[in-house]
């Protein structure tokens, strides 16, 4: 699939440029060669063929010696030969083709070589994290080498770099499930026709050729793509996103005829444009069910994690009080700008919550002995640090002081206020630490759980399940699968103990917010099956994942508050404008697009 396709031809080719074969054995002394011929003939016009130079290059086969000279021209940039530009791009899009047929050879033999083991099912994972990409996208990588193993006229022509990746995909997509014979043949048709015409122009074409050749086969697809039917959620920049909803035909031009004709019941004074109009309609449908909790059918919309569906906004008590402009988190999504914070705020209804920093917590005496009793088998899951150990608990209440110095949580936590958004919205989740100290046992000594919130500011549980409030500490926290990469939102998330659950072991030492994170279901059966191992750290929030491999991928936390970046970038934009006015630089407006 992947030979050299150079041609063989020998001697000189037009106007006595030496061919591949010929005298010039390097494609560079070719181009060189042209380029001397090509001084000696007529400036550009129309009636003018393209320069010699430019078809060697266009001639020129997928390989490292192309590579060679488009690194060579791009460092040297010395031609004036805009035909030979023209050229030069279209030999890096053969590379680029080239390469993606070669990284799915790559693909194949890994699948191959973990064809049977337990681990294959996550082989994509692995792929995600050392290409920093998501699932999704590995998925694809997966599903073309597969494919392509299938397709020898695809493979060949991505391969040769005559087709793109996308292309590639479209052609073996369009034949899945059918008849060898006849895939192959429409797969012949659709690498030649993919070489002259545009990804849309060759689905239609193959959508026209699998309904001719084999109209029982596409019901059979049509099927198959109905059980894929899923939405998406996308985002984009200055606070937009994209939705998408990949459905069947009938019920997508349903919903749009409503959309539409919602949005065409307008009135004189109203200035937006019909798209515009069609998208507050469409947005307007679900902030509705968010404010009444239910569906226009009359479905109640069902809790996760013992909580109303709602959206998370997070965002500093000076940015809602208008003291800053730092951004905010739209959970989900992204940083927003504290006017958006400060909008969706302002939606709150009133005694829905206060909008602050969360109150601390209590610290309750304890007796000594039932201390030490916790601290012990706590010791493996609290959090660890480079610096000096924990004490060796003959004091523990020097053992809770030094907790308490290196205390869990964000630096910024207590300037952090969680708020949910409906179209009501928003309200101020009080921090699940807070509140008054539950009752105390007639005998003086507090129970484990309390203890743990009290003393060493530890939310926990005293069985494997985490209760409510813990569940939404761990959600509140993470925000996302912890996964690398990974960005289902927590909400949608299982909860998984991170070192896993002991019966042997006291339940609240081992079902405690230290050793909890927020894992998707696919991720989170990656790790029970041990495709995967990982490491919190408390203190930071850092998780670092392992794979089998030898690989090590480390997943930061979600960032909570963005003051001390804004100050940072604040403060060198003031030192570089400085810097520029003392050295009278002159300040350009940027070159138009």
């Amino acid at each position: 699939m992947f030979e050299d396709h150079s041609s063989t031809r020998s001697g000189e080719g037009p106007d006595g440029v030496p061919s591949p074969g010929g005298g010039l054995a390097t494609l560079r002394g070719r181009v060189d060669a042209a380029r001397d011929v090509d001084r000696g003939t007529p400036g550009w016009s129309f009636d003018a063929s393209c320069s010699q130079a430019a078809e060697v290059v266009a001639e020129a086969p997928a390989g490292a010696e192309l590579l060679g000279l488009l690194e060579a021209e791009v460092d040297g940039m010395r031609t004036p030969d805009e035909g030979l530009l023209i050229e030069l791009i279209a030999a890096a899009d053969r590379i680029v083709n080239r390469a993606g047929a070669l990284q799915a050879a790559f693909v194949a033999e890994l699948m191959e070589r973990r064809q049977g083991s337990r681990g294959i099912s996550h082989t994509r994972d692995e792929i995600a994290l050392r290409l920093a990409t998501t699932g999704h996208a590995t998925e694809t990588l997966v599903g073309r080498a597969a494919a392509l193993a299938e397709a020898p006229a695809v493979a060949d022509a991505l391969g040769r770099g005559l087709i793109t990746t996308r292309k590639a995909d479209l052609i073996t997509d369009a034949t899945e499930g059918m008849e060898l014979a006849a895939a192959l043949t429409l797969q012949e048709h659709g690498a030649a026709y993919g070489q002259e015409h545009t990804p849309p122009q060759l689905r239609r074409e193959l959508e026209a050729a699998v309904l001719a050749a084999d109209p029982a086969g596409a019901q059979r697809e049509r099927e198959k793509a109905h059980a894929r039917r899923r939405v998406m959620l996308e985002p984009t920049r200055h606070e937009m996103a994209w939705v998408g909803a990949y459905v069947p035909a009938a019920e997508a031009v349903a919903a749009y005829t409503c959309v539409d004709t919602l949005a065409a019941d307008t009135t004189a004074d109203d200035d937006r444009t019909l798209d515009q109009r069609r998208a507050d309609v469409f947005t307007q449908i679900f902030q509705e069910i968010l404010a009444t909790g239910h569906t226009p059918g009359g479905r109640t919309l069902p809790e996760r994690h013992g909580r109303r569906a709602a959206v998370h906004v997070t965002a500093t008590v000076p940015v809602l009080a208008g003291d800053d402009e730092t951004p905010a988190v739209l959970h989900g999504y992204g940083p927003i700008s504290a006017a958006s914070a400060r909008r969706l705020a302002g939606r709150a209804p009133a005694g829905d919550g206060a909008i602050g920093a969360a109150p601390g917590t209590g610290a309750a005496p304890v007796s000594a002995p039932t201390l030490r009793e916790l601290l012990d088998p706590m010791r493996e899951f609290l959090p660890r640090r480079r610096s000096p150990d924990l004490p060796d608990g003959s004091d523990p209440r020097a053992t809770v002081a030094w907790m308490r110095l290196h205390r869990l949580g964000n630096p910024g936590q207590s300037r952090v206020s969680h708020s949910s958004v409906t179209t009501r919205p928003i309200t101020t989740a009080a921090d699940p630490r807070a509140g008054p100290s539950p009752p105390r046992r007639e005998s003086g000594v507090t129970d484990p759980v309390t203890v743990m919130r009290t003393e060493l500011g530890l939310v926990c549980t005293d069985g494997y399940a985490p209760s409510r409030r813990l569940r939404g500490v761990v959600v509140d926290r993470d925000r996302t699968c912890c996964f690398p990469g990974c960005l289902v939102p927590a909400w949608r998330c299982q909860i998984d103990h991170i070192v896993p659950f002991d019966p042997a072991l006291p339940a609240w030492a081992q079902t405690v917010e230290t050793n909890l994170q927020a894992l998707c279901r696919h991720h989170h059966q990656g790790k029970t099956e041990r495709a995967f191992s990982v490491e919190r750290d408390a203190w930071t929030g850092i998780t670092t994942w392992r794979t089998r491999t030898g690989h090590v991928y480390v997943r930061l936390p979600e960032r909570s508050d963005y003051t001390a970046l804004s100050e940072q970038l604040r403060d060198d934009v003031a030192a570089t404008w400085t810097g520029e006015e003392d050295a009278g630089d002159v300040r350009h407006a940027p070159r138009s697009r």
